[in-house]
This record gives C-alpha cells, sequence and structure tokens, in this order.
C-alpha cells in the first residue's frame, strides 16, 4: 500500500500542478501607458469575455483606443505567430506607442468606412446590432398565439420553417422570423413604411376653393 501510495503522488505531481502554483485565467485586457495618437498615458482595462463599447466625443481616442492599440498589438502578436513566408503576404499593423498590453487575444478588424445614412438609418442599422437582435429574438424568444394569445416557449421551429403549433388552443401559425422584426423589411409599419414619418397631401392648401372648376384655377400652384 505504502508503495501504491507512492506511485500516485509521483504521477500526480507530474501531471498536475498544485493548487498554490497554478496561475487564474485573465479577466481582462490590461493597458498601461497608451500613447497613440491623441491618447495621453491611457491606463485602461478591458474585460474578456465580454461585448465592449468604446464611446466618447469626436476626437476622444476612440479609435485611436480600439484600432491603433488594441487591434494593433493584438493583429501584431498573431502575425509574429505565423511562418515568415505567410507573413510576407500580409499586410501588418505598425506597433503601437504603449507601455504594455497584457492578455490581448488574436484580433480580427472590420474596415472603416463611412456609411451613407439614410432615412431608415439608425445606430443599430449601421452597426448591424440589430441583425442580430433580430435573430436572438426570433429564435430565443417566446412568441404569441395569433388566436387565443398564449405564449408559446422558444423552439426550432421558427429556424426550420415550420409552423408552430399553440399548446392551449392547438392553433397552427409561422412564427415571426428574423425578417418580420425588421421595420424595414418585412416587419416595416404599412402606415409609414418604418420611419415614423407619415407623409400626406393637405387638400385644403392644394384646392383651396372647391366651389370653381379646376379650368378657373381650384387647384393652386
Amino acid at each position: 500500500m505504502a508503495l501504491n501510495n507512492d506511485r500516485r503522488g509521483s504521477a500526480g505531481s507530474a501531471g498536475v500542478a498544485p493548487a498554490s502554483r497554478r496561475t487564474a485565467a485573465p479577466t481582462c485586457i490590461q493597458v498601461r501607458g497608451a500613447r497613440v495618437h491623441n491618447l495621453k498615458n491611457v491606463d485602461v482595462d478591458i474585460p474578456l469575455g465580454c461585448l465592449v463599447g468604446i464611446a466618447g466625443v469626436s476626437g476622444s481616442g476612440k479609435s485611436s483606443l480600439a484600432l491603433g492599440t488594441l487591434y494593433a498589438e493584438g493583429s501584431r502578436r498573431y502575425l509574429d505567430a505565423l511562418s515568415t513566408y505567410t507573413r510576407r503576404r500580409i499586410g501588418q499593423v505598425s506597433r503601437a506607442t504603449v507601455d504594455e498590453v497584457l492578455h490581448v487575444p488574436a484580433a480580427l478588424a472590420l474596415r472603416q468606412r463611412p456609411g451613407v445614412p439614410s432615412v431608415h438609418s439608425t445606430f443599430g442599422t449601421s452597426t448591424e446590432l440589430l441583425n442580430y437582435l433580430r435573430l436572438i429574438f426570433s429564435r430565443l424568444g417566446s412568441h404569441q398565439c395569433p388566436e387565443c394569445g398564449a405564449h408559446l416557449p422558444p423552439s426550432m421551429d421558427v429556424a426550420m420553417g415550420l409552423k408552430s403549433r399553440c399548446p392551449a388552443c392547438g392553433a397552427e401559425f409561422y412564427a415571426p422570423g428574423a425578417e418580420d422584426l425588421a421595420f424595414n423589411s418585412a416587419g416595416a409599419c404599412p402606415t409609414c413604411g418604418g420611419t415614423g414619418v407619415v407623409r400626406t397631401v393637405d387638400e385644403s392648401t392644394l384646392v383651396p376653393d372647391e366651389s370653381i372648376s379646376i379650368e378657373d384655377g381650384a387647384v393652386a400652384s
């Protein structure tokens, strides 16, 4: 028994580090002394595993932090792990002017381009955030039965394009999909077309005097 115990202890010490020597997984990206463009020795901790937005007035350094610092460091470290042959064929970002960036993962950045706003444009449409929200609500949200008003639990029927069956009254119907929740397409308001503005003709100004004919000048130009 003593020999067996010794063997188990030896194998355990070789394969698994003691609890006192284990390092906890990082929870945030640590940026210290960022001086990219208009950043002035900025220190910031950015949570890992979260959707993080950077907001601020124009010129406050949002792009300098997101692209000039975080993306530049993440991209550089990822490319450093590739072969020299591969790196020669990939455009590399210049090294960020920063004292230290810890725990930054491999980074991917979408090309910045000025948007072409329209009357339908919002923050959600410009960033395509609403696309993901519509998909989440259509797949994970509970839908209301059009017959009895009961709420149906989320199911895969919407994703598969099948009819949903109400457990309360037995009615079958197609639950709204992602496009049915879009205010600019299938889910647009039939009155305003998703713009929130209704344009109508004011007949009182178009025809100020209804007692005379069009030839005599009933329609005001």
